[in-house]
Parts: C-alpha cells; sequence; structure tokens
C-alpha cells in the first residue's frame, strides 16, 4: 500500500527539513575552521558547478569509474544468478561453495584490492574484478533466497497445465526472484561505486579515484567536497531508478 500524498508530503517536508539542518551545521563548522581544512557549501557549490562544466571531468574521470562499476557489477549479476541457481538447484554445491563465499563477504576491500594490484597490475581489468568478487556473494544469496520463495503448488499447476515457459518464467518464477534481487542490486550498485572508488584509490588508477588523490594531494578541499557529492548524487539517483523500477515490476 502506497503512502497517501498528504503522507508523502510530510515525508518531503522532513527531509527538506534535515537537509537544511545539515547545510546550517556544516556552515556553522565551516566559518570556525580554515577553508583547506572544511571549506562551507558555497565553497563546495562553486567547486562543483566548475567541476561539472570541465570536459575532461566527464571523459576522463566519471566516464571510467562507471564504466568500471558497470562492469563489475554486471559480472557479480551474472556469476551470483549462476551460482545462486547451482546452489539451490544442488545443495551440495551450495555447501562446497559456502566457504568462498563467508571468504568474500568477510574480505575486507582494501586488502582484496592491494593484492588484486600485485596479481593483475593495476588498470581496469583490477577495478572490474575486485567489485565483481566482492558482490558475487550478495547476488548469489538473493538468488537462492528467491528461487526458495517460489511457490511450490502455483509452479506445479503450471507444469501441470503446460503453460509456457516465458509465461511461467514471468508470472510465477519471475516476482519471488526479483523480491530478492531488487534489493540486493539496490545494495551492489552502491557499494560497486564505493569499491571503484577505493581500488582507483589505491592504485593509482584512471577515474574518481584519481581525481580526488589528485584534490587530496593539492588541498583542494573543495574540489574533494565536490567529487564526494557528485558519487552521492549517482548513488541517489541509482537507488532511485531501481526503487522505480521495483515498483514498476511488482505492480504488474
Amino acid at each position: 500500500m502506497s503512502p497517501s500524498p498528504p503522507a508523502k508530503a510530510a515525508r518531503l517536508g522532513a527531509g527538506l527539513a534535515g537537509a537544511g539542518l545539515l547545510l546550517l551545521l556544516w556552515e556553522v563548522i565551516a566559518r570556525q575552521t580554515l577553508p583547506a581544512i572544511l571549506p562551507g557549501p558555497l565553497a563546495v557549490g562553486r567547486a562543483l558547478i566548475a567541476l561539472l562544466g570541465e570536459r575532461t571531468f566527464w571523459t576522463g574521470s566519471l566516464a571510467p569509474s562507471l564504466a568500471a562499476a558497470l562492469a563489475g557489477v554486471l559480472l557479480a549479476l551474472f556469476f551470483g544468478l549462476v551460482l545462486g541457481w547451482m546452489s539451490f538447484r544442488w545443495p551440495l554445491i551450495g555447501a562446497a561453495l559456502a566457504p568462498l563465499r563467508l571468504v568474500l563477504m568477510g574480505l575486507p576491500a582494501a586488502v582484496l584490492a592491494i593484492l588484486l594490484i600485485l596479481w593483475l597490475e593495476g588498470g581496469e581489468t583490477m577495478v572490474v574484478a575486485a567489485v565483481s568478487a566482492l558482490l558475487v556473494p550478495v547476488f548469489q544469496i538473493a538468488t537462492t533466497a528467491g528461487l526458495g520463495a517460489i511457490d511450490p503448488q502455483l509452479d506445479e499447476m503450471a507444469r501441470l497445465f503446460h503453460v509456457p515457459r516465458l509465461r511461467r518464467l514471468r508470472h510465477v518464477l519471475w516476482p519471488a526472484l526479483a523480491t530478492a534481487l531488487m534489493p540486493a542490486l539496490r545494495v551492489a550498485v552502491a557499494n560497486g561505486l564505493r569499491i571503484t572508488l577505493l581500488v582507483e584509490l589505491l592504485g593509482g588508477g584512471q577515474g574518481l579515484g584519481r581525481a580526488i588523490q589528485s584534490a587530496q594531494t593539492w588541498l583542494m578541499t573543495d574540489r574533494l567536497l565536490a567529487l564526494t557529492f557528485v558519487v552521492l548524487l549517482m548513488i541517489a539517483g541509482a537507488e532511485a531508478l531501481l526503487a522505480l523500477a521495483d515498483r514498476r515490476a511488482r505492480r504488474k
């Protein structure tokens, strides 16, 4: 059940009020410190506008990071679907994969990044490998849970009445699978961007990580915070698009 218009307006107002309080607190603290340590909201806003007007930012920083993050998430989704289905179909395979899944879930991203730097000698391949390796367990668990949530009686009835595979996939399998996969995808996109930045920072590769490292080196704190806002906006945008897709999928 979706919230009523007054409830939506109240939530929006509360969110705007919270954002306003954060900006006010930021401005108060910034006035008590040096601009090189914490610039104010206006300075960061000007840096953000200047950043968005640079062609090299779009082609040399944003595009490589987005491409690597997207490739890593899609690769993790593919292997997660395959391994999740295998774990559901053959429980012994799921048990055999459990130790590797636990290692990947518990392994810090920074440690994996350092190992991949040694093994792959940097580059976009290293970033994609780190993102996909750390996100595969998320999709594997979600796929197994989604397949386990399928109504066996409904599935059996569809088989008995010889429902075409595509219709059975859309009306029986997909609703249960999407319930588990969509939240996992929303988490994976945000984490994929974070992992991408971390690996780029540690590996010295192209992308937003290099731009952040350069801003830190030259003590351009306003540009550093502007880059941070770009990342937050990308995560918020991806979250909004996936939430919209999730709502539309549930209505069908």
